[in-house]
């Protein structure tokens, strides 16, 4: 028993420096020269608990939500980066826009992943910007509950020049209500545009997915069909956080 305690150990270790990505059961017993039945057992049984999840029958596994809930930490981001980067990807190939998945951290917005649009012109995507100068972090403070937003605003102060449009906590609530309105929330300024939507896990927000664009492109035409894909996209990202997995 001692043995098997041993070998889950270093497969949970494994898994923990490696999470970023899947890991599939052959890398994961060959490097840790384990027998392979014995690795498939240890990892369905770790599986049945909840303690790592399989992004499906074919593909390999990352730590599940119960170790990050476990650690203090159940909206791991690197977690988020793992299962959310097949929908971003896709995303980016059926509307070939920028599009990127964000995060809030502290008083920032951080970008997790991005996946880049095929076009001679295209916006650079920047990693980590103030709150409040970024739609893909509105969006996410829009569905704070009163709570959190007073939490987050004694943290990170009033926006003051970052969002030039807000000078009272009035006037905060009031865009943030306009923006909860909207499923997803476009802004245009120099000549760039950014779309955005929310990402829930199981009734939280904890992340939103973007495009981010020459306003030239943004068109009567092409503007219905970038939020209807967007809308799609954080409505699959949402059932897959719910359900650990690709669905």
């Amino acid at each position: 028993m001692i043995r098997v305690l041993e070998k889950t150990e270093k497969i949970l270790v494994y898994l923990s420096e490696n999470r970023a990505r899947e890991v599939p059961l052959t890398e994961i017993a060959d490097n840790l020269n384990i027998n392979r039945a014995t690795c498939a057992n240890i990892l369905k049984t770790l599986r049945d608990l909840n303690l790592i999840e399989q992004m499906n029958y074919r593909k390999g596994y990352v730590l599940g939500e119960k170790i990050y809930s476990i650690a203090g930490n159940s909206n791991n981001h690197d977690r988020l980066r793992t299962l959310l980067k097949p929908v971003v990807d896709t995303l980016c190939r059926e509307v070939n826009e920028n599009v990127m998945l964000s995060v809030i951290k502290n008083d920032s917005r951080i970008l997790l992943y991005s996946a880049e649009a095929n076009h001679a012109i295209v916006a650079k995507v920047i990693y980590e910007m103030k709150v409040w100068e970024a739609t893909t972090a509105k969006v996410i403070l829009a569905r704070y509950s009163p709570e959190k937003l007073d939490n987050f605003v004694k943290l990170a102060g009033m926006p003051g020049e970052d969002w030039p449009e807000v000078r009272t906590r009035q006037d905060l609530m009031d865009k943030m209500s306009e923006i909860r309105s909207q499923v997803c929330f476009t802004v245009i300024n120099r000549h760039f545009a950014c779309m955005a939507a929310p990402v829930f896990m199981k009734g939280e927000v904890v992340a939103s997915i973007g495009y981010y664009l020459p306003d030239m492109r943004l068109t009567d035409t092409t503007g219905p069909v970038l939020e209807r894909k967007l809308t799609e996209a954080v409505r699959q990202a949402g059932l897959i956080l719910d359900k650990g997995q690709p669905v």
